[in-house]
This record gives C-alpha cells, sequence and structure tokens, in this order.
C-alpha cells in the first residue's frame, strides 16, 4: 500500500479529507521520530511498539569482492506487532 493509497483509505473510513489525513500521518511522523530520538519508546495502539536499540560495530564481508569490512555501531529502530495484528496475519 503506498502513502496516497493509505491516505485515500483513513479518509474513506473516517469522512475526513485527504489534506485532513494527510496533515495527521505526516504530525505521526514527526511524533514518532522525537520520541524515539529522545531514547523513549512507542506505542501505536492497534498496531505496535516502536523501539531503539545499540547495534555493536562488527566486521562484515562484502559479498561482491569478498573483502571483509568494519561496519560502525549504530542505532536501529525496532518494532514489534501487538498480538492481534500478528494473529490477523498468521
Amino acid at each position: 500500500m503506498t502513502k496516497s493509497e493509505l491516505i485515500q483509505a483513513i479518509a474513506d473510513d473516517t469522512g475526513k479529507t485527504k489534506t485532513d489525513v494527510a496533515t495527521v500521518l505526516a504530525s505521526l511522523g514527526r511524533a514518532v521520530g522525537g520520541a524515539l530520538q529522545s531514547g523513549g519508546d512507542l506505542t501505536v495502539p492497534g498496531i505496535g511498539k516502536l523501539s531503539t536499540a545499540k547495534r555493536a560495530a562488527r566486521s562484515a564481508r562484502n559479498p561482491a569482492t569478498g573483502a571483509m569490512i568494519d561496519v560502525p555501531a549504530k542505532t536501529v529502530v525496532k518494532f514489534k506487532a501487538v498480538k492481534d495484528l500478528a494473529d490477523a496475519v498468521a
């Protein structure tokens, strides 16, 4: 589903305009980014939980050349779906 398809589906379901839905989705994206940047977790009801985790530095092999490269440590976003959503997909 594309962003415009998502906006259309939510607009159809709620009776709101596509502009209003797009504004809310943009605000949601900013709120999620802000919560995760501050190191907190964020639970989106009915969807899942977003959190951050530290990934340690490591060595990896370049599959094209076979050469070893160093991958630096970084912070990544993790997602855990709520049970109802996971059961609906399964």
